[in-house]
């Protein structure tokens, strides 16, 4: 910078007291002024707004796909490759999201379960639970879903989880007329319920 540009400055001064210090460091400096940054204008939804159990499952499943896709990155960043297994749970991910953003998804809380355990059916049949407030599990059990179908006797597992706050995504479809159920069983599950379920939820 010219030895003149101190002089240019103090006339600047004084031709107007407002010059911040800060103007005189940049022009002390050379530093070049940044751009304006330009803003898109963002478009809210008008539709209907999801309730506070959907907005709170929604925010749950987001922060295990960051970490799913955190993990998935770590993985093809050592391997060249993503494993069977991170993918398996980008497809949970992907799955129990639709099923929670559908305005049409069926809605159904379990019985006895004060709401604490409420049914979500999507579009194509996948379900999943939404857990609030269920409280986790004894150690060496767990909490096991099951589904019947409709005109059947059987249950057929559905998955298991330690009852912590989050989304369930259930391993069977639950079409309507189905009845989607909760258990308390060992750790590895079980094939049938040991005891007739309480915790019930019939979609229509």
């Amino acid at each position: 910078m010219s030895s003149g540009a101190p002089d240019i400055l103090g006339r600047m001064q004084e031709r107007s007291p407002t010059v911040s210090a800060a103007a005189h460091a940049a022009a002390r400096n050379d530093a070049p002024r940044a751009a304006p940054v330009a803003f898109t204008p963002v478009t809210l939804s008008t539709g209907p707004r999801p309730g506070w159990a959907t907005l709170a499952a929604l925010a749950v499943v987001a922060g295990l796909a960051a970490v799913g896709l955190g993990a998935w990155a770590l993985v093809t960043a050592g391997t060249g490759s993503s494993s069977a297994g991170v993918t398996a749970r980008e497809t949970a991910l992907e799955s129990s999201v639709a099923v929670l953003s559908s305005p049409r998804a069926v809605r159904v809380p379990l019985t006895a379960s004060a709401r604490r355990l409420v049914l979500v059916v999507g579009d194509r049949n996948e379900a999943v639970l939404l857990v609030r407030g269920l409280g986790r599990a004894v150690d060496g059990r767990a909490y096991q879903a099951w589904v019947k179908r409709p005109g059947s006797a059987g249950q057929l597992p559905a998955g298991l989880f330690d009852g912590a706050d989050g989304v369930v995504r259930l391993t069977q479809p639950v079409l309507r007329g189905a009845t989607v159920s909760v258990t308390v069983e060992d750790a590895d599950g079980a094939s049938l319920p040991s005891r007739t379920p309480r915790l019930t939820a019939t979609r229509s």
